[in-house]
């Protein structure tokens, strides 16, 4: 990501209101037909008022954002403690107060500890028994809520996004799983001197847990000799960066032991995935402990897993790749090839080289890509084209990629080479490091190049301003030659649209546009939409709506969402006050002249002061003039053929009374709907 574009969306999440984030679900997942309580951890949970769960089947029955605990007096802590070891005595009655309470502090479960719920009370034991390190304490995971939820027996299984969300905000999404099996988590923390003793489940099971600091969990289970058992660990795969760590994700085991604590099965990763897959062959009948702990013996609260436990193998994932109107082909049995086919193979050894032979024609390029770790494979490719006479004309091992999804090895080849004669070629797929295996599955696309994009919104959810206009960042990645402009539509808006340009300027590859609402058909309830895009050849697609993840205080990396939603809010005082003076959203101005752009102030308040600017600038567009009811730029000598959108801003400051009658100076930022600028000789 380019600084300009990062200073870009810092600016925006800035003059936003704090947005509502959650790092953590424990569990991240339950069972279809079952109730369950779910931990949420994150910041920003004031006013919540609800969970939004995709799909159908999963339904609220509750919600209660955790107040911090204050720490008690030295007196109020020893009675909570004694009524708490009165309660696993089994009485129940509240014990009398002491004389003196003076400095006793207030939380509501302090007054009611015989009617805690086990995850209520399990936090204030938490927070009243485990000693705090600041150094591991993360301001993005201090809040916790309690959600509630049903979950009917019809419900599909599978993965659900799961969001929190209050008046005109909507979190981040979090995985959430609907399961078929029976689920067991790791024991509540106990009163001591207990000790939490290790579940048991039986297969087949999903286990859930958390791994706090230097923390192993363990469970139990019996398993017959001879058969064969799969743990399939789901870690990484739920929070898939963490900002905050190094290396900015958990990184968990799975070690299995036999009854006389023997180790007899262990895995770390899977190829190149954290979230190791444990095929274990049971030696002998007998009872079998499983451990679970992070590979460095850290751990904090958003160290979440989720393993699913089957009888039998289960055959490694590989996605499907990209749909292309070309016929697919096993690569053992494709003979000649020409432009237009996909190859469906494997390096099933290491080492392994397959050859493909193709006839080419003069002057008509052709691609040649691999899609193999996008799609979960290990293979590392590496392609080489070869002429008829053996000589090396073009090869490739990765090509740089934009940051988006989870995957952080973008290892697939890809190839565009325009023949200069008619001919036999011949080309070669390998793994670069030598590897192969029967997982080793790889699709080769060979075809004539089709112009096309990608095209990323962010965030996944906006907070629309009902006053002035809301900016949405736009990144497109332009494969194969398509380099034309791109036109916009909001699907399914409702009071929601585009306002200011709906297009992106050809060549254009970070962007922004902006959102309005009708003011008259409020609500702050979450609407589902869909931002639809067509090239200039036709080509058309919608943006996969993405929020940007930070991993490990430095890398920046675009997670796709499932859902793209709008809400409503007042957020920028005086909004209403600023409009463009014209109605055109392309503006042409020519190189090496000015442009003013006027705007409309509507009845200020006579101490009000404002001053419109431009954010994020092009190096070729610089600032003449920004006076009072215009903003006049200038277009760079040379500039002729440059295109870009423009965010402006308007800073706004006036006076105003609060309760006690005391006038304060009221400052806001507010954006007015984006233009495109082109500029001509």
């Amino acid at each position: 990501m380019n600084k300009g574009i990062l200073a870009f969306f810092l600016l925006c999440a800035a003059l936003s209101s704090p947005a509502i984030h959650i790092g953590y679900l424990l569990p991240a997942g339950a069972r279809r037909g079952s109730d369950v309580e779910i931990l949420v951890g994150g910041q920003q949970f004031w006013g919540l008022k609800g969970a939004l769960i995709s799909g159908d089947g999963v339904s609220v029955t509750g919600i209660e954002p955790i107040r911090g605990f204050p720490h008690p007096a030295a007196t109020q802590r020893k009675y909570i403690m004694g009524w708490l070891r009165a309660i696993r005595k089994g009485v129940s009655e509240r014990p009398p107060l002491p004389e003196d309470t003076s400095g006793w502090m207030k939380h509501p479960y302090y007054d009611r500890i015989d009617t805690l719920e086990p995850l209520q009370r399990e936090q204030m034991l938490r927070f009243l028994l485990v000693p705090r390190n600041p150094l591991q304490a993360s301001p993005a995971i201090a809040s916790v809520a309690i959600v509630k939820l049903r979950i009917s027996p019809e419900a599909e299984p599978g993965r659900r996004e799961f969001r929190l969300f209050s008046n005109g905000r909507i979190s981040n999404p979090l995985s959430f799983f609907v399961g078929a099996h029976e689920e067991t988590r790791d024991p509540f923390f106990p009163l001591p001197p207990d000790k939490p003793e290790a579940p048991e489940f039986r297969v087949p099971a999903v286990l859930n847990g958390q791994i706090m600091p230097g923390e192993t969990d363990f469970f139990r289970f019996h398993a017959e000799g001879g058969e064969t058992l799969t743990f399939t660990m789901l870690g990484r795969g739920l929070m898939p960066f963490i900002g905050d760590g190094v290396p900015g994700f958990f990184q968990p085991q799975m070690e299995i032991f036999n009854a006389k604590k023997r180790s007899v099965a262990f895995v770390d990763d899977t190829y190149f995935n954290p979230d190791g897959t444990l095929e274990f062959k049971v030696p002998e009948t007998g009872v079998y402990t499983l451990a679970v702990r992070d590979a460095l013996y850290r751990g904090r609260e958003d160290f979440v897993y989720r393993i699913s436990v089957e009888k039998g193998s289960r055959s490694y994932p590989i996605a499907a790749p990209p749909d292309f109107p070309i016929p697919t082909l096993d690569a053992d049995r494709c003979g000649i090839l020409r432009r237009g086919v996909m190859i469906r193979g494997t390096l099933d050894k290491p080492g392994k080289i397959q050859l493909f032979h193709l006839q080419l024609k003069a002057g008509q390029p052709v691609v040649m890509e691999v899609y193999a770790r996008r799609l979960n494979s290990p293979l590392d490719s590496l392609l080489r084209l070869y002429d008829s006479a053996g000589n090396l004309l073009a090869v490739n091992d990765d090509v740089p990629r934009l940051k988006a999804g989870t995957v952080m090895q973008h290892t697939d080849s890809s190839l565009l080479f325009t023949p200069g004669t008619d001919g036999d070629y011949l080309l070669a797929l390998s793994d670069t490091t030598g590897l192969g295996g029967k997982d080793y599955a790889y699709f080769l696309r060979i075809d004539e190049p089709r112009p096309r994009f990608t095209l990323y919104s962010v965030p996944s959810a906006v907070e629309v301003a009902r006053a002035g206009a809301e900016p949405v960042r736009l990144t497109v990645v332009r494969h194969e030659g398509y380099d034309g402009p791109i036109t916009l539509r909001l699907a399914h808006g409702g009071p929601y649209s585009i306002v200011g340009t709906s297009r992106i300027p050809a060549g254009e590859t970070e962007s922004v546009i902006t959102l309005g609402v009708d003011r008259r058909k409020t609500s702050t309830l979450p609407r589902e939409v869909k931002l639809k895009a067509i090239g200039e050849n036709g080509y058309r697609t919608r943006a996969v709506p993405s929020d940007e993840a930070m991993q490990a205080f430095a890398y920046t990396h675009l997670v796709p969402a499932e859902r793209f939603l709008l809400t409503q809010r007042w957020k920028y005082g005086g909004g209403e006050k600023f409009s463009w003076a014209f109605r055109e959203n392309v503006l042409r101005m020519k190189a090496g002249s000015d442009q003013a752009f006027p705007f409309r102030v509507r009845r200020p308040p006579a101490d009000a002061e404002w001053k419109l600017s431009l954010t994020n600038p092009p190096a070729w567009l610089t600032t003449v003039e920004s006076g009072r009811d215009r903003l006049v730029l200038r277009a760079a000598p040379g500039s002729a053929g440059k295109s870009a959108n423009l965010l402006f801003k308007m800073d706004y400051s006036y006076n105003q009374k609060d309760k006690k009658g005391t006038i304060k100076r009221r400052t806001s930022e507010i954006f007015l709907p984006a233009l495109t600028v082109e500029v001509t000789p």
